[in-house]
Parts: C-alpha cells; sequence; structure tokens
C-alpha cells in the first residue's frame, strides 16, 4: 500500500537500533546528502560496511574516541524509517573533549538555534583529559601542516584505478557484476576516514573567526572563506558552464533544446553541430560521472548513468548571461575575500597575536575547504563504481521481465544478491512489494530530530502537507552560509533534473541541496534552503561562486512560493518577503 503513504508497519528492514548511550539523532548535515530513504543495498554495502566503519576509524584517528565506545549500536551513522541520521550525541561528546570546544559550540555550528533541539545532558564518560591531550596533538599536526598530505592524491589514483578495473558492462557474468561491487566496500570505509579527519579540519576556520571579525559587518567571516580556488565540487559548473555556452551560440541547437530534453539526444544526432556536444557530455559523463542527485545512494541516478540529468542544467544555464560564467564569479568572490581580509588586517592593527591567527585562519581555509571536498569527491567516485555496475545488473533483469526499472535491484540485501542472480524470478515478488513501502516512506517527512524514542513513521506528516505560506514583510531566519544580499523573484525547485522554469537571476528555493544542484547556483541570484550549514558541500560552492546563500530556513520550499519577491542576506541569514 504504497500510493497514499500508507506504511503496513513500522520497522524497515535496515532500520538501527537507537543507542542508550548516544540518543540524541538529527538529519542536519546529512539530510543534504540523503535527502530521500536510503535503498537497503545502498546502506548495507555503502553505509554499514563502508563510511559507519571509516567514521569510527576517523574518530579514533582524531583522538575523541576509543575503539571500545564504538561498538554495538554505538554508531556515527544510523538508519530510521529508511533515512540517514547522524548521531550529534556523539558530536557533542567531540566537543566536550576537543580543547577550546564545547558541546554547544558544536549545536550552534550545525544548528544555528534551532527551536527543537534537546539540551546537552553530561554524562560522566564525556570529559576524557587523555583523549583531549590525544585530540590536541591532532590539531597541533593540522594546524602546521603548509600543504595536504599525499594520501588524498594516493587515494584519488586509487579511485581512479577501481574506474579502470570495472568489469565489461555488457558481457561479464551477473556473478562477476555482483561481486566487483561487494569488494568496494572496503574502498569507502577507507577512504571515508580522512574524510572525516578533513572535514573536521575544516570546521575550525569557523571556530578562529567571529573573535576576530567581532564589531565588524556580520558577513566578513563568510566572506574570508568564499572564492578560494581549487575546490573540486566546483568544476563540474565549469564543464556544464562550457557546453551551455556551445549551445547558447548556436541557433540549431538552441531550437533543439527549446523542444525539451525528453528525445534531445536523438534530435542532435541528426544536427551538425549535435556531434560536439554529444562529444562534451560524453567527457563529463567520464570525469563528473559520479554527480548526481543523492548520490550516495546507489538507488540514485547519476550523470553517467542518466545523462539526460545534465542535459536539463545545461538547458537552464544556456539561458545566462556570459558575466555570469563560473570564472567571474569566482574570480568576483575571490576579489571581495582580498578586500574583506583587508578589513581584518586594518580592524587587528596593533594586535598582533590576532593577525597572527587570521594568517592561520586563512591558511587553514586554503587548506582543509580544499581537503574536505577532495576527500568527498574521491569517496563518491569509489560509491559510483558499486552503482554503475548494479545499474548494469538492474538493466539487465529489466529486460528479463524481474523489475520495472533498474534501481528496485537496491531493495535487495547484500546477501540476497548472489541468490537473487541464481534465481531471480523467485525475488521479484518480494522486491516489488519493498519498493512499494520504500516509495510510501519516501511521501513522509522524516523528524528533523530523534531523541531517545524509536521512530513511528506511520506518525510522521505527509510531504504534501504544505506549511502555511509566508506573509508580506515577513523576515525568516536561517543560517548565514554564502555573504551577499540579493533581491529577487523566488524559483522553489524540488528536483535537480527538472528544473524547468528557473530563469538567470531569481532565488532558488530548496528543501535540500547537494552537488548535482551547484551547476545552477551560477544563474541564481540567491540560493534559500532549507537544510544546511556553513561547511555543507553546496554552502561551500555558493561561497566559491559568489552566490549569496541563507540555509536552515525551516520550511521554506513550503512556504515560499514561485513568483514571491525576496531579499536574501547571506552574510545574516535572513529572508525577506518584499511581495508576494
Amino acid at each position: 500500500m504504497g500510493g497514499d503513504g500508507h506504511i503496513n508497519t513500522d520497522r524497515w528492514i535496515t532500520d538501527s537500533e537507537p543507542s542508550e548511550r548516544f540518543p540524541f539523532y538529527t538529519r542536519a548535515n546529512v539530510g543534504e546528502i540523503a535527502p530521500s530513504p536510503m535503498s537497503p543495498l545502498s546502506w548495507k554495502l555503502v553505509w554499514e560496511k563502508g563510511t559507519t566503519l571509516g567514521y569510527a576509524s576517523g574518530h579514533v584517528r582524531w583522538g575523541s574516541f576509543d575503539t571500545d565506545e564504538l561498538e554495538g549500536d554505538n554508531t556515527q551513522f544510523a538508519c530510521f524509517g529508511g533515512y540517514l541520521y547522524i548521531n550529534w550525541s556523539m558530536i557533542r561528546v567531540q566537543g566536550e573533549r576537543s580543547p577550546g570546544m564545547s558541546a554547544q559550540l558544536m549545536d550552534d555550528a550545525f544548528f544555528g538555534g534551532h527551536p527543537d533541539i534537546p539540551l546537552y545532558e553530561p554524562h560522566l564518560d564525556d570529559v576524557r583529559p587523555d583523549l583531549e591531550s590525544r585530540i590536541q596533538e591532532t590539531i597541533d599536526t593540522l594546524m602546521s601542516a603548509d600543504s595536504l598530505p599525499e594520501e588524498l592524491d594516493e587515494d584519488r589514483a586509487k579511485a581512479l584505478a577501481l574506474r579502470d578495473r570495472r568489469p565489461a558492462l555488457d558481457t561479464a557474468t551477473d556473478l562477476e557484476l555482483v561481486q566487483h561491487a561487494m569488494s568496494i566496500s572496503r574502498l569507502v570505509d577507507e577512504f571515508f576516514e580522512p574524510y572525516m579527519v578533513f572535514g573536521t579540519s575544516s570546521s575550525f576556520v569557523l571556530g578562529l573567526l567571529p573573535e576576530l571579525c567581532e564589531g565588524l559587518d556580520p558577513a566578513v567571516p563568510g566572506r574570508l572563506i568564499s572564492g578560494i580556488g581549487n575546490v573540486d565540487s566546483v568544476s563540474p559548473s565549469h564543464a556544464i558552464w562550457a557546453l551551455s555556452r556551445l549551445v547558447r551560440g548556436s541557433s540549431d541547437l538552441s531550437a533543439a533544446f527549446d523542444e525539451g530534453v525528453e528525445g534531445l539526444r536523438e534530435r542532435l544526432i541528426g544536427l551538425a553541430e549535435g556531434a560536439a556536444v554529444l562529444d562534451a557530455l560524453d567527457v563529463i559523463r567520464h570525469d563528473h560521472g559520479a554527480r548526481g542527485p543523492g548520490e550516495w545512494d546507489m538507488a540514485s541516478p547519476s550523470w553517467e548513468t542518466r545523462p539526460e540529468l545534465v542535459l536539463s542544467l545545461v538547458d537552464r544555464l544556456r539561458l545566462a548571461d556570459d558575466e555570469l560564467s563560473p570564472e567571474n564569479r569566482q574570480a568576483r568572490a575571490a576579489a571581495d575575500r582580498a578586500v574583506a581580509e583587508a578589513e581584518v588586517r586594518a580592524h587587528l592593527v596593533g594586535d598582533d597575536e590576532a593577525l597572527a591567527t587570521l594568517d592561520l585562519a586563512i591558511r587553514l581555509a586554503d587548506l582543509y575547504v580544499v581537503g574536505r571536498e577532495k576527500t568527498k569527491l574521491t569517496e563518491m567516485m569509489t560509491v559510483h563504481e558499486i552503482r554503475v555496475v548494479i545499474d548494469a545488473l538492474g538493466r539487465r533483469m529489466v529486460g528479463r521481465g524481474v523489475v520495472d526499472a533498474p534501481e528496485q535491484v537496491c531493495m535487495l540485501l547484500d546477501s540476497e544478491l548472489e541468490g537473487f542472480i541464481q534465481d531471480p524470478d523467485a525475488f521479484a515478488e518480494m522486491i516489488q512489494s519493498r519498493y512499494e513501502r520504500f516509495i510510501a516512506l519516501g511521501m513522509r517527512q522524516e523528524p528533523f530530530i530523534l531523541y531517545r524514542e524509536p521512530p513511528q513513521p506511520s506518525e510522521w506528516p505527509l510531504r504534501s502537507e504544505s506549511g502555511e505560506p509566508v506573509t508580506l514583510g515577513e523576515e525568516i531566519a536561517g543560517v548565514a552560509a554564502a555573504p551577499g544580499i540579493v533581491i529577487g523573484l523566488a524559483r522553489v525547485i524540488t528536483d535537480p533534473s527538472d528544473p524547468r522554469g528557473f530563469e538567470p537571476g531569481e532565488v532558488l528555493v530548496a528543501a535540500i541541496t547537494d552537488p548535482a544542484w551547484t551547476p545552477l547556483f551560477l544563474s541564481a541570484g540567491a540560493v534559500v534552503v532549507e537544510i544546511g550549514a556553513p561547511m555543507s558541500h553546496a554552502m561551500i560552492v555558493c561561497r566559491e561562486l559568489g552566490v549569496p546563500c541563507v540555509a536552515g530556513v525551516l520550511g521554506a520550499s513550503r512556504r515560499i512560493k514561485d513568483g514571491m519577491l525576496l531579499e536574501v542576506n547571506g552574510g545574516t541569514g535572513t529572508v525577506t518577503v518584499l511581495e508576494g
């Protein structure tokens, strides 16, 4: 019974048991990377046997936990009602054990005063002087570094080699595809450890800046971490922009795009300039094919497995003027960063200690924002290699009449794969039943916070139940994610693969964004998003491109309507309705 969101049982096949020691879970910082329920196969191969283990190793490497604290249900990630949650109790403990940090500072950095955050309840074991000294050693090493470690380049080389070792998708046996997919989980584990370490390192930049900028415009800290350059999550925007310029410069290509994305590749084959577009598309699929909406879930399409996603983005960007190019946007952001740095130096003149701290903050931003995004992309490339072979298996099963769509194979557990390929028809009914329940879970609005009590998905509201629209003159507050002030018309987009109607200069309003959305930022006047934090990947891209962004705006995509005139202040984290 999936058509109306009815769920027969509240226990999903991959749901976790809540931790008694660490009882606070949230969608913060994971909702943007996993906006929908996680398919069972992805939970098993990517999360349970990959990222969860890698995060535990990262905690031990950082010094925040001992191995014996991370056993049983005490895992950093959990699955409830099919949705990915992060254990925030553990993040709070990490804050309490870190020199100069606290549980409250961790809350402030990611929640920005969210009204439903449960109070921190200290535990006797939260304070560990032995671990605090280990964390300090880690921080000292990171703060003294002047370059990223070779480990990151070595991991990237391993991910690229993994692509080269793909089995032949057309001729490999079903068993070879399955065995290859299952062999990759260990690399997902291995690569997530540095991702955790450098992601945590990047957050220290945020902790250094507010005191240095006290008394200045609130947008200054954000300007200091904008326009850094060499950020991996920005590079796809350059490639897609270049393709959009090719289309914009041709009347024949523009006419082909005017007819819509459906059937577009077939129409391009018949055009003299169509070959250039298709060749560029193939390059993007090769170089950036791991990108896509919900890219942590193998059931989600990627730019390689569904190239129409790229063409949809090109279709919108072709409408933008050349001045909005990523090169121009990044150059302006970098120039503004230099101006902001000069303002802070003038503010701190005579205070040598504070100026030294500013130098440190800028150096760390240059290193660890880049390092965070580099480790993230390496991980995504690795997850994508599982997706590609499972997608190939799924396409075969569609051809054999076992499933209706390739992604339905992801309704299986990893332990069921070999039995499935031996007798696919025996699993067909079970896959369909699970898929219906999976769709039903996706129709529910999962809670942002879970605390102590096991979740009851059948009691969650349907996503179709919209909130009260904002009113004229209303100011809604979020988190300052990327500085700048813009006035523009709202455009609510729920799916980056279908951005029809989005015009240059409009304010992109969304529930969640991830790196697959970021090419759209090039033509956006500003971005307003319900879930996200200053160090979220999409927010980093906003700052790199100089696009004002307010994150953490509760109910934004339901309360804000298309065509409302908004003022977005990314420095103060506010959105004001001017006309509506």
